[in-house]
This record gives C-alpha cells, structure tokens and sequence, in this order.
C-alpha cells in the first residue's frame, strides 16, 4: 500500500504563518484571519491542531528556520542571556554598578515558560478533575480492594 504524502493546506499554511508573526493572540482568531469559517475557528483543537497538515506546516517552518541558522543550541544561549539579563546602573555620586535587568527577564519570562511546557500568569496549569468514585472502582477491579 503506497503512503500518501500529506501536504498542509493553504488556509493551514497561513493560519500558521498568521499565528506565527501575532504570538499573543489565539489560535482561534488566526484560523478567523486565515479565512476559516467562525464555526470552525470555536474548536481549534479538532480543526487544526489535530490534523496532520498542520503538523507537517510547523515541521516545514522549524526546518525553515533551522536552515537560517536557528536552531535549539542558539535558542539555549538566548533564553539563559534574556534569564541573566543585566544593565548598568550609573550614579553621579556612586562608581557605576552592574544590577540584574529585572524589565528583560520578566519579558520574557511568560513566553520561555511557554515554550517549555510550563504554566503562566496568563495561561495557568488546567485544572484536572478526578471522579473519586471511578477511581475507586477502578482500583477496586485491578487490586481486589
């Protein structure tokens, strides 16, 4: 059986694209400005995230941006130069000192935590809810309990 090549469409392309160069605004209003439908755009999880073509449009862009020269070990001395950020404090009656840059690393704080994985002040950890009674049923079928 021959694999079929999956190519991303062009509302993915620029939905990508879109997202890619507005970084604080949602999935949901990129998929709007690439030109999908309101209805589709409400569940962006289901209607973009999880196709495939999107996939294959962030592989294409992260091998894009390898190319240029852009890759994790430059990131890596990116993030610990913004997380060591420093500036010099002159005074008229005190010799210059060199002080953390406090601005600067709090800049970038959010979109570091992001790119890691790790909840924000904007976008904390999702609340997980556990249904105590299907738990213990389950414990009970598995252990004997």
């Amino acid at each position: 059986m021959k694999k079929r090549k999956i190519t991303p469409t062009k509302l993915q392309k620029r939905a990508a694209a879109i997202l890619r160069d507005n970084p604080e605004k949602s999935l949901a209003w990129a998929m709007k400005k690439a030109g999908y439908k309101p209805s589709t755009s409400r569940h962006p999880g289901k209607n973009f995230l999880a196709l495939k073509g999107t996939a294959v449009a962030v592989d294409q862009w992260r091998e894009a941006l390898r190319g240029s020269g852009l890759d994790e070990s430059l990131l890596i001395r990116k993030y610990k130069e913004w997380i060591d950020a420093t500036k010099i404090k002159s005074s008229l009656t005190e010799p210059d000192k060199v002080v953390p840059d406090y601005e600067t690393q709090l800049k970038v704080k959010d979109d570091i935590r992001r790119d890691l994985g790790l909840p924000t002040e904007k976008e904390p950890a999702p609340q997980v809810s556990v249904n105590l009674v299907q738990l213990i049923k389950k414990q009970k079928g598995e252990y004997g309990i």
